[in-house]
């Protein structure tokens, strides 16, 4: 199966309320004992933090979070439903 089939084209913030894949924020990644939490930016429309574990909070615009989801999916992380 090539890379391209493995990214996502559909992202967790994507859905709305009432989808059948819509999840409340926020979106949190696991992966053993590491954990990633992604939310939005209630300041900057567009933006989206993401932070790993206790680590500083980051600020991502949305291709840099579109990617770095793809990438977290890739090296095994799993959406917590």
């Amino acid at each position: 199966m090539s890379q391209e089939n493995k990214l996502a084209e559909t992202f967790p913030w994507d859905y709305k309320f009432g989808d059948e894949n819509f999840q409340k924020e926020p979106w949190i990644l696991n992966k053993g004992k590491q954990n990633v939490t992604i939310e939005k930016s209630l300041d900057n429309k567009g933006f989206f933090y993401v932070q790993k574990n206790e680590e500083r909070r980051l600020s991502l615009n949305h291709l840099q979070i579109k990617s770095t989801y793809n990438q977290l999916i890739q090296f095994g992380y799993k959406l917590q439903k």
